[in-house]
């Protein structure tokens, strides 16, 4: 496979010394839920790893894809006694094809030479049913650490002891990056005790990591709807398609989502959708504008604020006689009401590849992101509102330490100015 394509998470496996089992599991979570980076890693596996001939990273690729065979016959041959970490590879395998026995005898033999091989067999025995055996070799670790309290915590999840296991898996989310699976748990524990602002807090911890936790950006979704907040709910379920788009859980959660906000019906939205309705029919001459201004207007066809919330302030200037003077004093007569230049369009949505060439030429700083977020921009070399014209929320999804959070963010900027983000349709 050409370098220009491998995959981005191919680097976990390149590197000089082989990967952490924590970074397996993040090379497996890509592989499970990124339908295209898994393709890649496919064709990779296929044509062999590039730059090593180590057979147990070879395996550890396969074991990603759920190509057992394949894994198996890369380690077939080895000499576990001289290898343990292959050892402890092979352990992961017949864990994954539910081989107990088999997992625990290997990820045993590699955990004497192989540390974290230890937490991996607390995995398995917790999987396992062996919950008592899972305690036991976790009393065993001494080295503190956010994969331990995790495991505490799946353990007293096990037993029941929901409020132990809560704050043990609090415990595993004061690392940095967060502990994604802890805030899974923690979100699923938090839901069921009916505290739904702290559950959606943890979900979306899942839904900014890089890679995102999916199945946490779905339950955050599912969380959003149930709480009357369609628009948030379908968000969550594209940001699950961008990485499968046709995974039918997210398909059917994105069609029922889109069919609650269709039927949504709020009384105080009513009102309010009544009373702008009433500002926008108000003539012009009812404001305190100059008479040059007023003539300006009339000469435009604007009679109404609700004609001049569908105007933009490039549009108003590009007519003869209405200069930066007669501007200002619209903007500021606006200002006061809350209103703005060409918040109402005659179209449901603008989108920044129609917006204001004056707006495209600015700066990224004007959005005013936090800096986690620029970081993003700058990641992709975007430096101009206009930049961002080629991206639709899918993209900006997977691009690396993007997520849920930073999509908002970046939405809500652009909207002070009258844009939006391209959503392409998904059909669902």
């Amino acid at each position: 496979m050409p370098t220009a394509i491998l995959p981005r998470s191919l680097s976990i496996l390149t590197g000089s010394d082989r990967p952490t089992f924590v970074l397996v599991r993040v090379l497996r979570r890509i592989a499970g839920q990124d339908a295209e980076e898994r393709a890649k890693l496919a064709a990779v596996l296929q044509d062999g790893l590039p730059g090593t001939k180590d057979k147990v990273r070879t395996a550890l690729l396969a074991l990603a894809l759920q190509r057992y065979s394949d894994a198996e016959e890369a380690l077939e041959g080895l000499d576990f006694k001289k290898d343990p970490y292959a050892q402890a590879v092979l352990g992961l395998l017949y864990a994954d094809l539910s081989e107990w026995a088999e997992a625990k005898t290997n990820l045993t033999a590699s955990a004497k030479v192989v540390g974290e091989a230890k937490l991996e067999l607390v995995r398995v025995l917790v999987s396992a049913d062996a919950i008592d055996d899972a305690e036991k070799v976790l009393g065993t670790i001494s080295e503190e650490g956010p994969e331990k309290h995790f495991l505490q915590g799946i353990i007293l999840e096990a037993r029941n002891q929901v409020e132990q296991a809560i704050k043990s898996f609090e415990a595993a989310l004061e690392s940095e990056p967060p502990h994604v699976e802890a805030a899974f748990k923690l979100a699923v524990l938090l839901d069921r005790i009916g505290d739904d602002d702290l559950s959606a807090e943890q979900y979306l911890i899942c839904a900014d990591a890089n890679p995102p936790y999916l199945p946490g950006v779905i339950n955050l979704g599912i969380l959003y709807d149930e709480r009357g907040e369609p628009n948030a709910a379908i968000d969550c379920f594209r940001q699950a398609l961008a990485f499968n788009p046709h995974d039918r859980r997210s398909l059917t959660l994105l069609r029922d989502a889109r069919a609650s906000r269709a039927m949504y019906y709020d009384e105080k939205e009513e009102r309010e959708r009544e009373r702008m309705e009433k500002t926008m029919r108000t003539s012009v001459n009812d404001f305190e504008l100059s008479v040059r201004s007023r003539n300006c207007l009339a000469k435009m066809n604007i009679f109404t604020l609700g004609d001049l919330l569908r105007i933009t302030e490039a549009e108003m200037l590009s007519y003869k006689n209405f200069g930066e003077t007669s501007l200002k004093e619209v903007k500021e007569m606006l200002a006061v009401r809350n209103l703005r230049l060409g918040m109402y369009r005659d179209t449901e949505e603008r989108i920044i590849s129609k917006a204001d060439q004056k707006i495209l030429g600015e700066s990224v700083e004007r959005l005013e992101l936090s800096p986690t977020s620029m970081a993003v921009l700058e990641s992709l070399g975007v430096t101009r509102i206009g930049d961002l014209a080629q991206y639709s929320d899918l993209d900006l999804y997977k691009v690396p330490t993007s997520g849920q959070t930073f999509v908002q963010e970046l939405s809500t900027a652009l909207g002070a100015y009258g844009v939006t983000v391209r959503k392409p349709e998904i059909r669902a």
